[in-house]
């Protein structure tokens, strides 16, 4: 009887601590891909930036051309001046190019407010480039500690798999079938230790008969969770 209880409180132990490395294990490919997840993001962000600053670029040299031939113009109609054969057409090329110099003025101001606008992006495209640098090298070591982690995870589940099918070839035959059918699907959750009359996986109270078969290492299945019993030392 003794020897009953002894394997079914091994076997829980060994199950729960099972339950954990498979956890940890389930948490490393996670933890890399949140890694993976955040520089993605960020070398999405970057590029993202690095596009709206060559769109704004390419608006500032199209508006630098229109400035350009705006200027050539008044160049010509300076020139114009000269040939004028009255007054009115003198005054009329005039206003004209009071007209083109108050617009490219007007133009000047927007293209300096566009490149300085394009100086922010460019200082916030610095700052994403940074947070990329960051964000690889946080990959990267994830990448190593992770590897380290998962190496040492897997030496551990290997010995406590052996220590699981040492500790299970010491089950009673009347045992194996109903611990095989709920650990297959339960994991730790198959069995529960049972103190002050109540299972250790529910909470529920068992009766008197069912606690007395658990102290008699008899198998004794919970009414409430389906786990089988033993009793907490």
């Amino acid at each position: 009887m003794t020897t009953v209880l002894n394997v079914l409180r091994d076997l829980h132990r060994i199950h729960q601590q099972l339950a954990d490395i498979q956890e940890r294990l389930e948490r490393c490919p996670k933890l890399l891909h949140a890694a993976q997840v955040k520089v993605n993001q960020t070398e999405a962000s970057l590029q993202e930036k690095k596009l709206h600053i060559q769109q704004l670029q390419l608006a500032s040299k199209e508006q630098e051309l229109i400035l350009e031939e705006r200027a050539a113009k008044i160049d010509d109609r300076q020139a114009r001046l000269k040939e004028c054969s009255s007054n009115k057409e003198y005054q009329t090329l005039k206003d004209e190019i009071q007209t083109e110099e108050e617009a490219n003025n007007e133009l000047a101001d927007k293209i300096l407010l566009a490149y300085e606008v394009i100086d922010q992006h460019q200082a916030q495209a610095k700052e994403i480039e940074d947070s990329f640098g960051e964000a690889q090298q946080e990959y990267d070591t994830t990448a190593v500690n992770v590897g380290k982690r998962e190496t040492s995870l897997k030496v551990d589940l290997d010995r406590i798999q052996t220590e699981l099918a040492s500790t299970e070839s010491g089950l009673p035959s009347e045992f194996v079938s109903e611990y095989q059918r709920l650990t297959s699907k339960r994991g730790a959750g198959a069995l529960g230790g049972v103190s002050n009359n109540c299972c250790g996986n529910c909470y529920q109270q068992i009766t008197a008969q069912m606690m007395n078969n658990v102290l008699t290492g008899k198998l004794t299945i919970c009414g409430s969770c389906g786990a089988i019993l033993y009793p907490e030392e």
